[in-house]
């Protein structure tokens, strides 16, 4: 088969063409002259989900070939910016499938939407690719796609073990990676102000001379984020060693003080005035890598702080002889802002409204107060010719008396925003509906941080795609998500993404007090509740399909979806194991789902669709021990509390797959209400040693790269020997001689390996050797389907 392209469409486009012959199986992508380097990427995407899904590795070319049946990428004006659409057209027995985009944003989204066809699903932990390949067949699509939303992206948090605090640049970039192929475009950050509880070194305050051309501070005070050896830490922590953890916990780590890198030497805390620098200067290094690599993807950063300005002490000693009050705040609001502009890109400075208003509520002085500041910091940034824009967030909307009341009190051209009321339990604010003219950002909660807590399993599809219809409806041109963790969160986060381009889903009004259709809201009668969850049978159908191959396992989670029984105590952050008197027969009774999922393994096939089961199985089963751990715990049987807590331990560890995923291990730990408290029930110490199956940890994945960039690995192997070696074995994608890089041992289950500067695109596993003369690999379906790794 072939088919001849029209040589001035190719001139007037910039053209990504996949020639197929379907009788010799030659196939060609065409990039064309003058490609912008998105474009270029779609294309390598193109081949590398192509590849997985089909076995077959098409070559990329500079010049068109004279026919064929063809894929073609290109950038069409005649689309918005982040439009994209996908067409399969005929002449005769030729067949072309077209991807257009607004610009090459539009068009690397239009590729990420035909993997998606191809069954691929992308979350913010990586890939899912379903194990059973495919034969190449052009698809017939004929689509078109434009968000339901301008912004569209997430607001990691921090504060606590569970979050950002734990992220070094590699893990924001591959975070960034995903949420690009999610088709979203915003990453958000809160920073908390000094003691409010603490300072985190995510934005400094100062004053003009105290950073250099580069943004490298001079002068400072002390920040920090979460480590494990803070005495005691935000949150009920207690400082531990990663060292003395039990059962093989210890393995996951390299040092006793588990923390991102720019605190790396300074934990607890940062004590000379160089090392308070010194963390404010990595930080900033960070984001400028992290927020760089951003910007070429497509992705909008923002950073901010609390609002009334909270001025550190340090800078309030320094400035004793300035004017205080506004001029002051105003001056620490200009150094702030040339400093970033100095240090990374930026592209929204975001001022959060207090926490109080939200739990006690404000008065008038309080509103005027805060519209003062947010003035100020509005005239600050004009000042210095901030390249970024000032927006406001918050727990809420806006004050007490009229949510709404920003809108008329700032000028239009500041987005206003805020997240849900109740950590997340409550609906999207309704007082969206009443601000006009200007961008307004909906935040619901993708996870809480009280009730039972960050140690929980939160499925909320349904609620998420609730709060997107709301948002839709109150015309909201941003919708984000708030979490901390990645992987648990999955189904979550991907009914956001969707739910931000398409919400077809919603055929029928969400009855109740506020009625959602399209893109209106009516007011119905106020006693008259309505769901706070929307139907999610077919998201959880179509989830399980792609995760496990099954798409009957999606009723199980769509039955639990909203209702996960709990298996602790409520409390912030993680709840706690505090005793339960109930009966365990009683209590065993909510945790039946777990043994339906059990009987449903036999039917997986394949070993990656096994290995992403039996994570949710085992999840599911560690919180089912924790709640027999608390009846244990009421009935005081010492030698009872043992065997759960190794049991459970052994199902955490099963699941450890992220830095969220490890901040399981160190609540569990490091939490005054979880290990502290079961330390005081037994009369033994538990053992050091692991006592679960080997298994490779890699809790960040990068796999797309910037051309020159090298891969950097932390592995841990998990086994109650040490392991011999550990390599990893890679080609250039697709075909090639495979080589070997051997890992360097750090210390207890962690290598590192670093592979040299990347030029073009690759494969890789990891290969760990055992004691008992074992091999070990990783991804579990290597070596028929690695990790691959495109370069930009």
């Amino acid at each position: 088969m072939t088919i001849l392209m029209n040589r001035t469409a190719i001139a007037a486009v910039v053209t990504v063409t996949i020639l197929v012959s379907a009788s010799a199986y030659s196939q060609q992508i065409v990039v064309g002259g003058g490609a912008a380097a998105n474009v270029q990427l779609a294309a390598k995407e193109t081949r590398r989900y192509l590849y997985l899904r089909t076995g077959r590795l098409l070559p990329i070319a500079h010049r068109m070939p004279p026919g064929g049946e063809a894929i073609a990428v290109t950038t069409d004006a005649s689309l918005a910016a982040e439009e994209y659409r996908l067409r399969t057209t005929f002449n005769g027995s030729q067949r072309l499938l077209t991807i257009s985009g607004g610009s090459a944003i539009g068009a690397l989204y239009g590729a990420y939407a035909l993997a998606e066809k191809l069954g691929v699903r992308f979350y913010l932990h990586g890939d899912v690719v379903p194990d059973e390949q495919i034969p190449f067949a052009l698809p017939s699509l004929n689509e078109t796609r434009q968000p339901l939303f301008a912004l569209r992206g997430v607001n990691p948090w921090g504060s606590h073990p569970f979050g950002f605090d734990a992220w070094n640049a590699d893990d924001y970039k591959a975070v960034i990676t995903q949420l690009a192929k999610m088709r979203m475009n915003f990453l958000g950050i809160h920073c908390y102000p000094e003691g409010h509880p603490y300072a985190e070194p995510t934005v400094w305050h100062g004053l003009a001379g105290d950073f250099d051309a580069q943004g490298r501070v001079k002068a400072s005070y002390v920040s920090r984020y979460f480590n494990t050896l803070l005495a005691p830490a935000w949150g009920d922590y207690l400082p531990k060693k990663t060292g003395d953890y039990s059962f093989g916990g210890g393995l996951l780590f390299d040092r006793d003080d588990w923390a991102p890198l720019v605190l790396e030497g300074y934990c607890p805390l940062p004590q000379s005035p160089q090392a308070c620098n010194d963390v404010f200067n990595r930080t900033g290094r960070q984001f400028r890598d992290a927020f760089t690599f951003a910007g070429q993807l497509g992705v909008k950063t923002c950073l901010g702080t609390e609002t009334p300005l909270t001025i550190p002490a340090a800078v309030q000693q320094r400035a004793h002889a300035a004017p205080a009050g506004a001029v002051l705040a105003r001056s620490v609001y200009e150094a702030t802002f040339r400093r970033i502009i100095a240090s990374h890109p930026l592209d929204y400075y975001w001022l959060w409204t207090p926490e109080g208003w939200t739990w006690s509520g404000n008065n008038p002085a309080q509103y005027s107060g805060t519209v003062a500041d947010i003035r100020l910091a509005i005239q600050a940034a004009k000042n210095v010719h901030a390249p970024f824009q000032i927006a406001t967030a918050g727990w809420v909307l806006g004050p007490a008396q009229d949510r709404a009341a920003l809108d008329r009190d700032l000028p239009k051209d500041i987005p206003l925003s805020a997240i849900s009321r109740n950590l997340g339990y409550d609906e999207v604010d309704p007082g969206f509906a009443r601000i006009t003219g200007r961008q307004k950002w909906a935040i619901p909660w993708l996870e809480s941080d009280g009730r039972n807590g960050l140690a929980a399993v939160q499925l909320f599809a349904g609620r998420t795609r609730r709060d997107a219809a709301d948002a839709l409806a109150y015309r909201c041109t941003g919708l984000m998500g708030l979490h901390w963790r990645t992987d648990i969160l999955s189904p979550n986060i991907s009914a956001l993404a969707q739910a931000a381009w398409d919400q077809s889903w919603n055929v029928a009004p969400i009855v109740g007090k506020r009625q959602v259709i399209g893109r209106t809201a009516q007011d119905y009668h106020a006693d008259t509740p309505r769901p706070r969850s929307a139907a999610c049978g077919d998201f959880y159908a179509d989830w399980a399909r792609a995760n496990f191959g099954r798409k009957e396992i999606g009723k199980v989670f769509a039955a639990i979806d909203g209702q996960v029984p709990a298996s602790v105590a409520d409390g912030c952050p993680s709840g706690s194991l505090a005793p339960d008197a109930t009966p365990w027969s009683k209590v065993a009774l909510r945790f039946a789902f777990i043994d339906e999922l059990q009987t449903l393994r036999c039917r997986i096939h394949g070993a990656g669709n096994l290995d992403r089961f039996d994570y949710w199985l085992d999840t599911f089963q560690y919180h089912r021990l924790l709640a027999q751990l608390r009846c244990a715990l009421a009935a005081a049987n010492d030698v009872e509390i043992t065997r759960l807590l190794a049991d459970a331990y052994r199902h955490l560890l099963a699941t450890v797959n992220t830095p969220g995923a490890m901040a399981m291990v160190v609540n569990l730990e490091n939490h005054r209400g979880w290990g502290a408290l079961l330390a005081k029930s037994v009369k033994q110490p538990w053992p050091r040693e692991y006592q679960g199956k080997p298994r490779i940890v890699v809790p960040m994945i990068r796999n797309v790269l910037v051309r020159g960039e090298s891969l950097a690995l932390k592995i841990a192997v998990l086994d109650n020997k040490p392991v011999q070696s550990v390599n990893l074995v890679m080609r250039p994608l697709g075909a090639g001689p495979w080589s070997r890089v051997t890992a360097t041992h750090i210390n207890r289950g962690v290598w590192r390996v670093a592979l040299p500067a990347a030029e073009d695109d690759f494969e890789y596993y990891l290969e760990a050797a055992l004691a008992n003369g074992r091999k070990l690999v990783w991804p579990v379906t290597s070596p028929q389907f690695n990790q691959t790794v495109v370069v930009r």
